[in-house]
C-alpha cells in the first residue's frame, strides 16, 4: 500500500514538473516584442536565440519580432531566415506566420525558403530523397497518346468518365393498354 501511494505521488509530481517546464509562448512573445522594440539593431540575434531555445514557440517569436520592429520586407525575410536556421523543422510554420503578419513580404519570404530548402514543396519529395537520385537523371514519362484512358493520364476504369460501375440497361418501355370500344 505504501509503495502504491508513493508511486502515485511520484508520478503526479513528475507531471507537475513537466507542466511547469513548458514555455508559455504568449509571455515569451511579449518579451521578444519588448526586447526587439528596445533594441531594433539586434532583432536577428534575439530571434535566433529565442527560437533555438524554444522551437515550439517559433511562430509567436517571429510574429512578435516583426511587429516589435515594424519590419520592412527585407527585414521580414532576414527574420524568417534567422528563425528557420535556428529551428529547421519549424521552417514552414515560421514562413507562414511571417506572411500572416506581413503579407507584402510574401515574395521575399518565399525566396528565403527556396534558398534554404529548395525541395520543400508539396510534391512529396524530400531533400534526403533528392540526394539519392543521380544528378541529371530524368525519369521516363509515359506518352498520354499511346494508350488513352490507361496509366497516370486520362480517366481510370470505374471512375468518372471511365467504365460505369453499374451497367446501363436498355430503357423499359411500357405499352399502353389496348382500349376497345364495344
Amino acid at each position: 500500500m505504501k509503495k502504491t501511494a508513493f508511486s502515485v505521488l511520484f508520478t503526479a509530481s513528475l507531471g507537475l514538473l513537466s507542466a511547469n517546464a513548458s514555455v508559455d509562448c504568449a509571455t515569451l512573445s511579449m518579451s521578444v516584442k519588448n526586447s526587439v522594440s528596445a533594441e531594433q539593431s539586434k532583432v536577428l540575434e534575439i530571434v535566433s536565440a529565442e527560437v533555438a531555445t524554444s522551437p515550439d514557440c517559433a511562430c509567436e517569436i517571429v510574429k512578435a519580432a516583426i511587429e516589435g520592429s515594424n519590419a520592412k520586407t527585407q527585414t521580414v525575410a532576414a527574420i524568417v531566415e534567422a528563425a528557420a536556421t535556428a529551428a529547421p523543422e519549424q521552417m514552414r510554420l515560421v514562413s507562414q506566420c511571417a506572411v500572416a503578419v506581413a503579407p507584402d513580404a510574401l515574395a521575399a519570404v518565399q525566396s528565403v525558403i527556396a534558398k534554404l530548402d529548395p525541395n520543400l514543396g508539396e510534391s512529396g519529395t524530400s531533400a534526403k530523397g533528392a540526394k539519392n537520385a543521380a544528378v541529371g537523371e530524368v525519369s521516363e514519362m509515359p506518352n498520354p497518346l499511346d494508350f488513352p484512358g490507361q496509366g497516370p493520364v486520362g480517366p481510370t476504369p470505374g471512375g468518372p468518365g471511365g467504365l460505369p460501375l453499374i451497367p446501363q440497361l436498355p430503357p423499359v418501355v411500357i405499352a399502353p393498354p389496348a382500349v376497345t370500344e364495344g
